[in-house]
C-alpha cells in the first residue's frame, strides 16, 4: 500500500497503526496539501456483511461528531473493493503508547487529561452515540499534550438499540476486556454509563501504571469486572488525592445507577480535586428504596424530635413546679423564658421553624447551597443541641439552596431573553450581556462564558456574548430622566450611573449632560451615564446672626447645627483669635435649630435658634 494512491487523491506514506479490523495510514491529500489518516478495512474482511457493517457504522458515528478532543472524519469512500475512512492526522502517541514510557502520570496531568476525554465523551452522548471501547489504544495525545479520543468502531448509535454482542459474531463480547464494563462483560445494552466505567478504568491506569483487572484469560478478567472490587489506587501509588480516589471509585462501580451519570458530571468532581483533595463531596445516587428509608428515617427523626421538645418542655414545667415549692422562684423565674434547643438539621425549613416557635424561639434563615441535602431543608444552626436559649434571642437556620452545580448548555444561536431566562431557572445568580458586530442576527447569542456544555457553579457569572449593531446616539438634554431611560433602552443601550448637579436654566429632574455626545456611534448594550439637574434647596434662615465669644487667641473654633429633623452638620472649623465674632446661618429646614459650639475641642456653649 505504501505509495498507492487512493481514489486517486490520497497519496499513503506510511503505516501508523493496526487493529483487528482494519490497517491506519499516514497519507497525503493532494487536493487538500495536507497530511491525513486513513483508516482502511483489511482485504479479508471486505466480503464479511459483520466487518463491513462495522465499518460503516464507525463512518456513520463519526460523522456525526466534530470537536476538538475527537479525531474528526474529513472523508469516507470505496476505491473499488476497499473501504476507506479519512480522518485529521494526529501527530503523537496513544495514550497507551505514553503509559508504557512514563509508567504513571502525575495527577494534575492525568486530571486536565481526563476532563478533556470526558469533555469529547460528552459531545458523542449528546449527539446520540455510545463510543463501547474507550480504552489507552484509543486517545491520542499529539505533541501539544492535545488530547483526542479515536476510533468509533464499535460505537453504537441510541436509536439502533444494540447490545454488546452482534449478530455473526459468536457471542462474542465487543470491546477490549481490560477496559469495558460490566454489563459490557454480561453481555448487557451499553450505555454512556458504561463508557464512564471505561474512563475510569483509563483514570485508574494512568495514575497507577495498572489496570484495576487482570487476569491469564479474557474471561477471568471480564468475571473479575462483573464481581471483585478494585484495590484503591493509594494502594499501589503514592501522591494519589482521597478525592481523586474517590471520584474514579465512584467511577468503577458495579452497578451503573450509582456511577455517575453523565460525563459532565464526573468532570465537575474531577475539577473539585484540584481544590479538595481530602475528598467528602463524592455522593452516590440512592434508589428508590433508600431514598424510601430516608425519608421514613427523617419522619421518624422528626417525631422523635418533638417528642423530645414535648418533653423538656414539660419537664421545666416539672422542675419549675418543683423549685416553687421549694422556695427556689428567683431561678423559676429566670429559666421559664427559655428553652433547650433541638436538633434541627435535615429537618424541612417550615418544620424547624414551627418547632422553634412552638419552644417560644424565633428563627431567623441563611441560605447556603449544599450537596448532602436537597433544597429546603437545614443543614446548619447558629445554637448548639441542648444549649439553654432565650426565647428573646434569635436563632439563625442556614437551609439549603440545592446543589451548586449546573449543567451550562450551548446557547449558541438563542436570543438572549431565552438563554438567560433557561439560566435564571437554574438558580444562576449574574449573567451579562456582551454586544459584538456579528453576521448572526441581532440580539442572538455567539459565545458562552465559561465553558459551555460543561457543569458549572450557579454562583459563577456567566457571559454571552450576543449579535448587536452600531447606534446613533440620541440627544437626551433636557428630558425627564424616566422618559431618557426609556429611550435608551428602546435603542437597545442602558442607562449608566446618574449624577446630580444644579443648573439654574433646567427644570429640576431634567438630564443636563450625557456621557457620549449626541451622533456619537457606540455598540448596542452600551451603557451611558447621564447628569440631571437638582432642585434648588429652600433655605431659612434665623432673624440675626450667632454671635460666637472667644476668649483667647488662636482658638480652635467648631459650630454644629442640629436641625429639627435631627440631622447634624459642621457649619463652621477654624482658628480665631480673642474677640466677638457674628457667624451667617442657613439651613434647609424651618423653625427651631440647636447650635454647639466647641473651643479647642470642648462643648462651651449650646443655644437655641429659630430658622424662618
Amino acid at each position: 500500500m505504501i505509495g498507492h494512491v487512493i481514489s486517486g487523491r490520497y497519496v499513503v506514506q506510511a503505516v501508523v497503526g493496526t487493529g483487528g479490523m482494519a490497517v491506519v495510514y499516514r497519507a497525503f491529500d493532494k487536493k487538500k496539501n495536507r497530511i491525513v489518516a486513513i483508516k482502511v478495512l483489511r482485504p479479508e474482511y471486505e466480503s464479511d456483511e459483520e466487518f463491513v457493517r462495522r465499518f460503516s457504522r464507525e463512518a456513520e458515528a463519526a460523522s456525526k461528531v466534530s470537536h476538538e478532543n475527537i479525531v474528526n472524519m474529513l472523508d469516507v469512500g470505496i476505491d473499488g473493493d476497499m473501504r476507506y475512512i479519512v480522518m485529521e492526522y494526529v501527530d503523537g502517541q496513544t495514550l497507551k503508547e505514553m503509559i508504557r514510557q512514563r509508567g504513571t502520570i502525575h495527577p494534575d496531568t492525568a486530571i486536565r487529561m481526563a476532563i478533556r476525554i470526558l469533555a469529547a465523551v460528552d459531545h458523542a452522548h449528546r449527539n446520540g452515540i455510545v463510543h463501547r471501547d474507550i480504552k489507552p489504544q484509543n486517545i491520542m495525545v499529539d505533541n501539544q499534550g492535545q488530547v483526542k479520543v479515536a476510533d468509533f468502531g464499535i460505537a453504537r448509535l441510541k436509536a439502533a438499540q444494540t447490545t454488546t454482542t452482534e449478530e455473526g459474531s459468536n457471542g462474542s463480547v465487543l470491546g477490549s476486556v481490560h477496559y469495558f464494563s460490566p454489563e459490557q462483560a454480561k453481555g448487557e445494552v451499553a450505555d454512556e454509563k458504561s463508557d464512564l466505567y471505561s474512563v475510569g478504568v483509563v483514570m485508574y491506569e494512568m495514575l497507577t501504571g495498572r489496570v484495576p483487572f487482570d487476569g491469564e484469560t479474557s474471561v477471568s478478567v471480564a468475571l473479575k469486572h462483573v464481581s471483585e472490587e478494585p484495590k484503591s489506587m493509594r494502594d499501589h501509588q503514592e501522591g494519589i488525592s482521597k478525592a481523586l480516589d474517590e471520584v474514579v471509585m465512584r467511577a468503577l462501580c458495579k452497578d451503573a445507577s450509582k456511577r455517575y451519570q453523565s460525563a459532565a458530571e464526573m468532570a465537575a468532581d474531577l475539577r473539585k480535586t484540584i481544590s479538595h483533595p481530602q475528598g467528602g463531596f463524592v455522593t452516590y445516587p440512592k434508589d428508590p428504596d433508600e431514598l424510601e428509608r430516608e425519608k421514613e428515617e427523617r419522619r421518624r427523626r422528626r417525631e422523635r424530635d418533638r417528642r423530645q421538645l414535648r418533653q423538656a418542655m414539660i419537664g421545666c414545667i416539672v422542675v419549675g413546679v418543683a423549685l416553687i415549692i421549694a422556695g427556689g422562684i428567683w431561678y423559676f423565674l429566670n429559666t421559664s423564658n427559655t428553652y433547650i434547643m433541638p436538633d434541627l438539621v435535615g429537618v424541612e425549613q417550615l418544620l424547624a421553624q414551627d418547632a422553634l416557635e412552638r419552644l417560644g424561639g424565633e428563627a431567623e434563615f441563611a441560605y447556603d447551597y449544599s450537596e448532602e441535602f436537597e433544597e429546603g431543608i437545614v443543614i446548619g444552626q447558629s445554637r448548639r443541641i441542648g444549649a439553654r436559649v432565650k426565647t428573646s434571642a434569635p436563632v439563625t437556620l442556614t437551609v439549603s439552596r440545592g446543589t451548586q452545580w449546573y449543567y451550562l448548555e450551548d446557547y449558541t444561536g438563542q436570543t438572549l431573553e431565552e438563554a438567560a431566562d433557561a439560566l435564571r431557572s437554574l438558580g444562576v445568580e449574574s449573567i451579562d450581556a456582551l454586544y459584538v458586530e456579528s453576521d448572526a442576527p441581532v440580539d442572538t447569542v455567539v459565545a458562552v462564558s465559561p465553558e459551555a456544555n460543561a457543569t458549572q457553579a450557579k454562583d459563577a457569572p456567566v457571559i454571552f456574548t450576543v449579535s448587536g449593531r452600531r447606534i446613533l446616539m440620541p440627544s437626551l438634554t433636557g428630558m425627564a430622566l424616566e422618559d431618557a431611560q426609556a429611550l435608551l433602552e428602546a435603542e437597545g443601550l442602558a442607562l449608566g450611573a446618574v449624577a446630580e448637579d444644579y443648573a439654574a436654566d433646567a427644570r429640576p429632574g431634567a438630564v443636563i449632560e450625557q456621557s457620549v455626545a449626541p451622533n456619537a456611534e457606540l455598540m448596542m448594550g452600551a451603557s451611558v451615564d447621564l447628569t440631571v439637574s437638582q432642585a434648588q434647596e429652600t433655605l431659612y434662615y434665623p432673624a440675626s446672626k450667632l454671635s460666637v465669644v472667644v476668649p483667647l487667641n488662636g482658638s480652635s473654633v467648631r459650630l454644629t447645627l442640629t436641625a429639627p429633623s435631627g440631622t447634624s452638620q459642621e457649619v463652621y472649623h477654624g482658628t480665631l483669635n480673642a474677640g466677638t465674632y457674628r457667624i451667617a446661618l442657613s439651613s434647609g429646614e424651618a423653625w427651631e435649630h440647636t447650635a454647639q459650639i466647641y473651643m479647642d475641642g470642648v462643648l462651651m456653649e449650646t443655644q437655641t435658634v429659630d430658622f424662618e
